[in-house]
């Protein structure tokens, strides 16, 4: 009896398949301890790794220093937005006083962490943050066009008290 089960053990092991399926099974069982200790790594079993803030893209200084910001947040399948978009160009490269003019493109991924905190839900969100991004904002709900996106930068308390003499914005 003893001869048998030792036969049969032994017979067990001797299967490559059931070798291969304990070692898979003692992987997944270190690594599940290992996880806490290295959370960086991604071995590919559900395990995620934390790069970082990716958000640190040149054209989003403007507001960690609480400078005015004009922010057009846009989707490239939006009808209103590519009606809009070339308005809001025209600002961008015509604009020439203390506020800063940007665009979001809401779908890439880089902005994906700002578009979540600024709880961005229809297209195009225009905004004025007075003090920059992490402050207080007003949401834009004028008409869409050049003139009247100048004749609101005009009008918002304080900023054409801020314009250089040579910054009359372009109409």
């Amino acid at each position: 009896m003893k001869n048998s089960s030792k036969m049969m053990t032994s017979n067990f092991m001797a299967n490559p398949l059931v070798v291969i399926v304990c070692l898979i099974l003692a992987l997944i069982v270190i690594l599940a301890i290992l996880r806490p200790a290295t959370p960086f790594l991604n071995f590919g079993f559900g395990m995620s790794a934390h790069i970082g803030d990716l958000r640190g893209s040149v054209k989003f200084e403007a507001f960690e220093n609480n400078e005015p910001a004009f922010v057009m947040y846009f989707a490239e399948w939006c009808g209103h937005c590519k009606r809009t978009k070339p308005e809001f160009k025209k600002l961008m490269e015509s604009y020439k006083g203390p506020v800063k003019i940007m665009m979001v493109d809401c779908e890439a991924p880089e902005n994906a962490e700002l578009v979540k905190k600024q709880n961005i839900k229809g297209f195009p969100t225009i905004r004025y943050y007075p003090n920059g991004l992490d402050g207080t904002f007003e949401d834009y709900s004028g008409n869409r066009t050049l003139f009247d996106f100048n004749q609101y930068l005009n009008n918002v308390k304080g900023v054409l008290a801020q314009q250089p003499d040579n910054a009359a914005p372009a109409m």
